[in-house]
């Protein structure tokens, strides 16, 4: 048996093959045990835990292949055995190929959960729009990858990086305006100025928004058409996110009639803010006589309605002009004009 075993088979013992195989084997089943295990304690913690970066290392170790594993084994096996170089030269291709293949899998997992994760805690975030930059995050992933392992094999990167960066600039140039606006997509979901739903208000137009595109944004207006904005053009103007607001102020203007006694005008400003802390839902700022004219005596009064809901903004200001034209019909103070109101 012994003398079997030294038998010679391409220049190797067939002591030295079955050595190589079972080593092979033995790695193989070694890591997908491994692997198996790794899986079953990161969840265990993870369930206990509130971060995602151990959800995310799960991802990366699920993504291992058995078949990648045992090529790898088989290949690094091989390459002690004493062969030609040729075949040491092939070997070497195929494991580098392999790795490759392998991490760019591991990458593309980690990508992939780490999307669906921010995509889960940001409702607001368009389906599309998340899955655009998923991609563009596997596309660097993958020629980064293919780049190293191509290093690794040998051959001259920097070549053909000089080449791609000539040819990235004038592609660049010649879409620099579909660029800009994927790039202000990029920054809409990243740094979140509105998210679909809001109300915004653009230079004169308000509207919610609808959708959040690669290159444009959609926005419902309160007349009921749909208005498209180019996101690079969006992030450059003023942009007011309405849903977003602490509060509204507004201005409400009364005009009394020109003979209103003077003991009945000094009752005015008190009488408002009566009224204003009755109704509870807003806070008085101010309330004074402004002006007195031929037209009428003029009482301006600012109040701050907490909250961005605009329909109940709307409900608390008529309920105070309601309120002081009740109190100043009973104490005998009559308007001369119409009541004015400014939101301000």
């Amino acid at each position: 048996m012994a003398a079997w075993l030294d038998t010679y088979l391409l220049d190797n013992t067939i002591r030295d093959w079955v050595t190589a195989l079972t080593w092979a084997a033995g790695a193989t089943v070694a890591v997908i045990l491994m692997r198996r295990f790794a899986t079953q304690r990161l969840a265990a913690i993870a369930a206990r835990t509130p971060t995602a970066a151990d959800d995310a290392l799960i991802a990366a170790v699920r993504s291992v292949r058995k078949r990648y594993v045992l090529l790898i084994a088989l290949g690094a096996a091989l390459s002690w055995l004493s062969l030609p170089d040729a075949a040491h030269y092939v070997i070497k291709r195929i494991l580098i190929v392999v790795c490759v293949i392998q991490a760019i899998r591991t990458g593309s997992a980690i990508i992939e959960f780490w999307a669906q994760h921010y995509s889960s805690r940001h409702d607001g975030l368009d389906r599309t729009t998340t899955r655009a930059l998923s991609y563009a995050g596997r596309v660097v992933v993958w020629v980064t990858i293919v780049l190293v392992g191509l290093e690794a094999a040998g051959f001259r990167v920097q070549t053909l990086l000089t080449g791609l960066g000539v040819g990235g600039i004038a592609i660049a140039l010649a879409v620099q305006n579909i660029l800009g606006d994927l790039f202000a997509a990029m920054s809409i979901v990243l740094d979140k100025p509105f998210v679909v739903g809001d109300a915004i208000a653009v230079d004169q137009f308000e509207g919610n928004v609808v959708h959040i595109g690669l290159k444009s944004t959609r926005v419902r207006s309160v007349n009921g058409e749909e208005v498209v904005f180019s996101n690079a053009d969006l992030l450059k103007s003023r942009l007011r996110n309405l849903s977003r607001r602490e509060g509204r102020r507004y201005v409400i203007s009364f005009t009394l009639a020109p003979r209103t006694l003077a003991a009945k005008l000094e009752r005015v400003p008190a009488i408002i803010a009566e009224v204003v802390a009755a109704e509870g839902r807003s806070t008085l700022q101010r309330s004074h006589v402004m002006a007195v004219g031929l037209n009428g005596i003029e009482v301006e009064t600012a109040v701050v309605i907490e909250g961005p809901d605009f329909i109940l903004a709307h409900d608390i200001r008529q309920a105070i002009i309601v309120g002081a034209l009740a109190r100043f019909e009973k104490e005998g103070i009559a308007l001369a004009q119409s009541v004015h109101v400014t939101p301000a």
